[in-house]
């Protein structure tokens, strides 16, 4: 039997040059949940975990590979968003509580309306389209990437979700489609190169560079893009969302006012930043 503590303990002085004690238990507890079959509940309870010896060397496995920043969730090849079970590989970004925020932001929005069409740009793993699916059914959701790797995931998620979502190959830098649709939502790059250095390990060394930088020159590259797309394919009355550098969320916002956009809102996360902003098509 091993005791729980004690692995925690033999877990954070592994790991503790890159997380804390906090996260390094939560980490062990997910592994241990969803990797090796523990009830989570129970383990709280009992404190003791009886693992046979080849599960004790795949979990020094799994510590060693987290001690070179590799993040747990390629680790064990998936994560949680709004309540569902999202596959991810480092072909694409691991999806943040804070995009959450944003889902919850545009289901607020238009929970109401019927049928609404949505389209979600530089989709990556496909959490923002497989989410609002999963809140309303009767959306007509799409999601569109550059990235095939990307798409293989996408799609792989959809399907193991039962969602009906479509994922498509568009460049959202070179957008030629044209289509009316109800609201146009997206996370896209938005962090200058300058910044890489500033950044944990476990994202610069294994998350994509092409979901996550844009040129020092031009931060604002996909949302001028994407902004100038919505101007032309949103129906009347139509919503543009975005989840934002927080440094540019003011430039963002003025941004598209000068493309016509109107009542043009950034709101903070629940870490107090500018985090997301939603405008309206008139």
């Amino acid at each position: 039997m091993q005791d729980l503590k004690q692995l925690t303990s033999i877990w954070t002085d592994k790991l503790s040059a890159l997380y804390s004690e906090r996260e390094v238990r939560n980490i062990l507890l997910l592994v241990l949940e969803d990797i090796f079959g523990f009830n989570r509940s129970g383990l709280l309870v009992s404190k003791e975990i009886a693992l046979p010896e080849a599960q004790l060397n795949k979990l020094d496995q799994i510590a060693s590979r987290l001690q070179t920043g590799e993040p747990v969730q390629y680790i064990i090849g998936f994560t949680y968003f709004d309540d569902l079970k999202i596959g991810v590989a480092p072909g694409v970004l691991i999806p943040r509580p804070e995009t959450e925020e944003l889902v919850s932001w545009i289901f607020e929005s238009i929970q109401n309306k019927e049928k609404p069409e949505i389209e979600d740009w530089c989709t990556g793993s496909g959490c923002i389209a497989l989410a609002l699916k999963n809140r309303m059914p009767d959306a007509d959701v799409r999601g569109m990437d550059v990235s095939p790797e990307a798409l293989e995931i996408a799609r792989s998620n959809a399907k193991d979700l039962h969602l009906d979502v479509s994922f498509e190959f568009h460049d959202a830098l070179n957008i030629e489609k044209t289509r009316k649709v109800d609201v146009i939502v997206s996370n896209p790059p938005y962090i200058p190169w300058l910044e890489k250095e500033q950044m944990h390990q476990n994202v610069t060394d294994f998350e994509p560079d092409l979901a996550l930088f844009v040129p020092d020159e031009n931060p604002l590259l996909f949302y001028e893009a994407i902004a100038e797309y919505a101007a032309k394919n949103l129906d009347k009355n139509g919503l543009l969302f975005f989840e934002l550098h927080e440094k540019f969320g003011s430039e963002t916002k003025i941004m598209t006012e000068q493309l016509g956009f109107t009542d043009v809102e950034v709101r903070q996360d629940l870490q107090g930043k500018n985090r997301m902003l939603k405008a309206a098509w008139k």
